[in-house]
């Protein structure tokens, strides 16, 4: 007898890093004043991610800061005549913080910059902990799947269970009518999903990164 079955396990971790992406977004109707202040702006927010990042034991791990784009255009009056021009001028930064301290402190700092949004924090695992995390995962997908099989097994009278096939996505065969070889099909199969949560930057409450392994096994039961 051949059993089919799925696997899951679900898990959530505490994040390591916290991602603040960061938007400057000024306004005027001069033009070149506009970018000026606009790019002072940045240029501060730049010389602040600079000094946040230096020594072994920074806070900041990582930074970027996005070239400055201008925009113009011109508004329409409540009866229906053109007004003068408007010109605008915006930069995207993020920082990725390994100091949750740290990075509360200085997105409050940036907030009451003119001019400055924080638009929202992604939250994140190092890539060594989200690896062994989601191996883990497997693992305790594929112990799942194993019990459920030998559960279904014994319940209709047989003793033990042998796995025959564990499959990545799309990759689980299904036999032919007849008799005939196995095929692929699309259904299921193995599935690591993961999630990094962002969050709004007013809160900065660390929200927990979760991801899910999923498997699909096929198994022969034995009298």
């Amino acid at each position: 007898m051949r059993i089919t079955v799925v696997g899951s396990h679900a898990w959530s971790i505490a994040p390591e890093r916290g991602t603040v992406h960061l938007l400057v977004d000024l306004e005027g109707d001069d033009r070149a004043a506009t970018s000026r202040s606009a790019a002072e702006v940045v240029d501060a927010l730049g010389r602040d991610l600079h000094r946040l990042r230096q020594g072994s034991d920074a806070p900041l791990t990582w930074y970027s800061v996005g070239p400055l784009v201008t925009r113009s255009w011109r508004p329409w009056g409540p009866d229906g005549q053109p007004m003068a021009p408007r010109f605008g001028a915006s930069a995207n930064l993020k920082a990725k913080f390994r100091d949750f301290t740290a990075m509360a402190e200085a997105t409050t700092r940036w907030a009451e910059l003119d001019g400055v949004q924080v638009t929202h924090v992604e939250w994140a695992l190092t890539d060594a902990t989200r690896t062994a995390t989601e191996a883990a995962a497997l693992t305790r997908a594929v112990e799942e799947a194993r019990g459920r099989a030998l559960a279904i097994a014994q319940a209709a009278g047989w003793r033990d269970i042998e796995i025959q096939e564990v499959a990545d996505p799309g990759l689980l065969a299904a036999e032919l009518p007849g008799g005939g070889g196995p095929v692929p099909v699309a259904s299921g199969a193995m599935r690591m999903s993961f999630k990094e949560d962002a969050g709004g930057g007013g809160g900065l409450a660390p929200e927990d990164v979760r991801g899910e392994a999923v498997v699909h096994a096929r198994f022969e039961a034995h009298r």
